[in-house]
């Protein structure tokens, strides 16, 4: 089964220069876990997810940590002046529509990464899930069964 069988189309997808309460709406609003960042063109320039939203307040290493103590409060201040670009991962992990969907089971399981854009020349066109890759892989024990 390839990617463009089970991506989702279209993408929510966030900018780098809105605020972190605005993902983390959207989030909620969409029930994701995460959103790609694009730019104005259209490509993929990161990614951030629900916990990067949440530690966004405590960004150095020694206050990397959420305590009890946390008032929400101090959470939604810096959500509403932290800006996306700031936090979001640069790294992105992606596959490609024609891949095959184990590739990116691959990567969700040995990066412990999801959601994955799926890109054509660096630009979305879609995006995979975990929840798909089961499916899908659910999917192919009905068709073996048919056969």
């Amino acid at each position: 089964m390839l990617v463009k069988e089970i991506m989702h189309i279209p993408v929510v997808t966030i900018q780098p220069d809105d605020t972190l309460r605005q993902a983390a709406e959207r989030m909620v609003e969409y029930g994701v876990n995460g959103l790609p960042v694009i730019d104005a063109q259209g490509y993929v320039i990161g990614i951030i997810g629900l916990k990067d939203i949440l530690r966004a307040p405590f960004p150095s290493l020694v206050q990397s940590r959420v305590s009890r103590q946390t008032r929400p409060e101090e959470i939604l201040r810096h959500l509403d002046v932290t800006r996306v670009e700031r936090v979001m991962a640069t790294m992105v992990w992606s596959v490609r529509e024609d891949d095959e969907v184990m590739k990116a089971v691959v990567v969700m399981v040995n990066e412990g990464l999801h959601p994955l854009p799926v890109l054509r020349e660096g630009r979305m066109i879609g995006i995979i899930s975990r929840a798909d890759a089961v499916r899908a892989i659910l999917s192919s024990d009905s068709d073996t069964a048919n056969e």
